[in-house]
This record gives structure tokens, C-alpha cells and sequence, in this order.
């Protein structure tokens, strides 16, 4: 990969391409989305990233009117599904409580649109426990057996069939500038789940290896490419089996990287592989069947991938806490020279970070001089006021 000069006089002087917010739509009922819409216009805001699908949460809101407090239903969406496009599945959309009456994705379609902002889906696709633990059959499954109920395994033809549904549901019905996929590929099974505990103290390795999915149609799949599944399971099975049974300690010659273990077994190296395979032909689909006949764009919430660059309109380097002086070499390790695409700088606004609006002005400059199009704040509801203040002045003559 050939990474940008940093801090090159162009990056200075070239103008961002988007400036992004995260919201939800708890933040077009209260405060409005008209209102909503006028602001992120006066800070100088142009792309909204509203949630059209979105996983469980249990937030802080320090500004709104009428809670503190507020816990999100969890593998819903809030946009009103056409139930004719999910035909060729059995895992069907759930309408959230707050969308039954008001479908949110047209209520800020019109207000977007009559202030020249573009309205893009931030759509949640396997991380839904709601359908996981309806259909554990498709989910990623372990080498034990165990079902990951958080995450859906996109080796299931269903969950490859709903997501591709979910997608065209929202390209077609609704005007959007793109959509933002967030986890549209293989899971961890830690999710913070609410008293979730280890005391085994897996490492980063062993933690891989328990989320590695052997749900039968991968596994399948995998076997029908010439994959030797059955030696990946062994030395997976085996290599956790030694750390359950040694913990606190792990036995001599025991693997500390799991490219140190691909070097010991060419069938996990391969196997792994193909998972990544699994993962790039969904979002090949995506495009080329969901996306057909529209001008709507894809986005990804990962790091530039070279392998989707002729499907994916944008791709995106992650610097949630991350100071100014580290902000301009994540983004710029990230994308190499000469890509046209959209390369936004994903900036957390809060936990005390950043600290000033100085330093959010930095932080912005940081991207900038990385090589990001733009950054996109994250994310309305949960950033102190005070913060949302500063983003106006950072975002002036960007």
C-alpha cells in the first residue's frame, strides 16, 4: 500500500467533500427534524447519517427536553419495509416502537431535501439478537456448536437474502444520497452483552478462534471451494481446548497471533480467507443487485479495502479517543494515493475528548491533513452541548 505524503500543502488546501452527524431517529422526534436540519445547516453540516437500522443501546442524553436516560429497543429499524422484497427469506425486519406511526427515514428525506443535505442509512446489518435468537440456525456458530446470538452469519443463504432485501428496501423507497453499512460481515462473540464475563482471560488470538464460524452452510460452502474444514476445526478446537483446560497458564508452544497459527496450519490460513471472500461477495452483491437502477452510494464503515474499491463509493478510518497528533496517521495509513472515492474521518464528540474547541479544530485539521474527504461526528443525541457548540467554528473554511 503507498501512503500520502502527510500533511501535504493540497490536503491543506483542498475543500472537504462532505461533513457528516451521526443521529438517530429519537433526534427527529425530539427536537424536531426540521429543526435538526436547520442546525447541522448554520454549523455548516451537509450529510446526515441517520440510523435506518440500528442494534441495542443504553445511552446518556445529556441534551434532550424530556430524558437522561434512554435505552433503544435493539434489531429494529425505523423506516416502514416493503414486505414483498423479503420474499426470499424467512428473517423479516422489525418495525421499531417510535416508527410504527411515523416512518423517519421519509420524514428526514424531506426535511434533507429541501435544504440541499444528503441523507444517507446508517444501516446496521448482522448484529441483530432479536433475529439471532429467533434463528439461531443463522447465526455464526463456533467450533463447538454454540450459536453467536448477536450476529448473524453471512455464510446463511437467509441472512445473505435479508440484508441484500434490506438494502434494496431502502435504495428504492427512499431518496437517499448512499447508504453506510456497519457490520456486514463476521462478528466477535464479545458484544458487552449485559453481565458478560471471562475469567479464562482469552487472549486476542483465542477470542478469534471461539468467533470463527462453522454454521453448517459455511462450512458447507467452504467445502464445496476444496477447503479442508475438518482440519480447521481440529486445531482450532484443539488450540482453545489447551487454554480452557491450562488457564491461568497456556502450554508450551502455545500460539500468540493467529498468523502465527495460519503458518502452522495452511488449511486455517485458507479458511479464513474464504470467510473474507464470503464477506467481499455480499457487498459485490449489494451493488450490483440491491443498489441496480438507483444513484444511491455505498458506503462502508471499514478501512479502505482494496478488493471493493470498483463496488464501494467510500470507505473510512476510525479515530474514536484518538488525540490530533494520532488522528493524521491513522487516517493517512489508511488510504493510498490516487483513489477518487469518499474517504471520511469517523470523530467521536465526547468522553472529555476532545477538550476544547481548540482541540476540535485540531482534530478536524488532522483529518484533513491525513487525507480524509471529510469527517462525520458521531453523534447528535449522546455529545454534550457544549461540544455540538464547537463543531461550527471547526468546520469553518473546511
Amino acid at each position: 500500500m503507498v501512503h500520502r505524503t502527510i500533511g501535504a500543502e493540497s490536503d491543506l488546501a483542498r475543500k472537504f467533500t462532505s461533513r457528516g452527524l451521526f443521529a438517530h431517529a429519537w433526534d427527529l422526534s425530539e427536537p424536531g427534524a426540521d429543526r435538526l436540519c436547520d442546525w447541522m445547516c448554520e454549523v455548516g453540516l451537509d450529510v446526515m447519517c441517520l440510523a435506518g437500522s440500528y442494534h441495542s443501546g443504553w445511552f446518556v442524553h445529556p441534551h434532550n427536553r424530556r430524558h437522561r436516560l434512554f435505552m433503544t429497543e435493539g434489531s429494529v429499524v425505523y423506516f416502514h419495509p416493503r414486505d414483498e422484497l423479503y420474499a426470499q427469506t424467512f428473517l423479516k425486519p422489525r418495525i421499531a416502537a417510535l416508527a410504527q406511526k411515523t416512518d423517519w427515514l421519509s420524514v428526514a428525506a424531506q426535511s434533507a431535501r429541501s435544504r440541499d443535505l444528503r441523507l444517507v442509512s446508517w444501516t446496521v446489518g448482522v448484529h441483530n439478537t432479536f433475529l439471532g435468537q429467533l434463528f439461531p440456525e443463522c447465526t455464526q456458530q463456533n467450533v463447538y456448536g454454540d450459536s453467536i446470538p448477536h450476529a448473524l452469519s453471512i455464510g446463511h443463504d437467509d441472512t445473505r437474502e435479508y440484508l441484500k432485501a434490506l438494502c434494496k428496501d431502502l435504495a428504492t423507497n427512499y431518496d437517499l444520497y448512499g447508504l453506510q453499512l456497519e457490520a456486514f460481515g463476521w462478528l466477535s462473540f464479545r458484544h458487552n452483552h449485559h453481565h458478560e464475563r471471562d475469567l479464562t482471560a482469552l487472549s486476542s488470538l483465542e477470542q478469534q478462534l471461539l468467533s470463527l464460524c462453522f454454521n453448517p452452510q459455511t462450512v458447507a460452502k467452504a467445502e464445496a471451494a476444496d477447503i479442508e474444514v475438518g482440519k480447521v476445526r481440529e486445531i482450532v478446537r484443539t488450540t482453545l481446548d489447551a487454554a480452557f483446560s491450562e488457564a491461568p497458564d497456556r502450554p508450551a508452544n502455545h500460539p500468540e497471533s493467529l498468523e502465527e497459527l495460519e503458518k502452522r496450519s495452511p488449511e486455517l490460513k485458507a479458511y479464513n480467507k474464504f470467510l473474507r471472500g464470503l464477506a467481499h461477495s455480499l457487498i459485490r452483491e449489494i451493488k450490483l443487485e440491491s443498489l441496480k437502477g438507483t444513484r444511491c452510494k455505498l458506503y462502508l464503515q471499514e478501512k479502505y479495502t482494496p478488493e471493493l474499491t470498483e463496488v464501494c463509493d467510500g470507505f473510512a478510518a476510525w479515530a474514536y479517543g484518538k488525540p490530533p497528533s494520532e488522528i493524521e496517521e491513522i487516517v493517512n495509513s489508511g488510504k493510498p494515493n490516487h483513489w477518487p472515492g469518499e474517504y471520511h474521518c469517523y470523530l467521536r464528540l465526547g468522553m472529555n475528548l476532545p477538550a476544547s474547541e481548540h482541540e476540535l479544530c485540531e482534530m478536524v485539521l488532522a483529518a484533513k491533513r491525513g487525507g480524509s474527504t471529510g469527517p462525520i461526528f458521531y453523534n447528535y443525541s449522546e455529545t454534550p452541548p457544549k461540544m455540538l457548540g464547537w463543531i461550527a467554528t471547526a468546520l469553518a473554511g473546511q
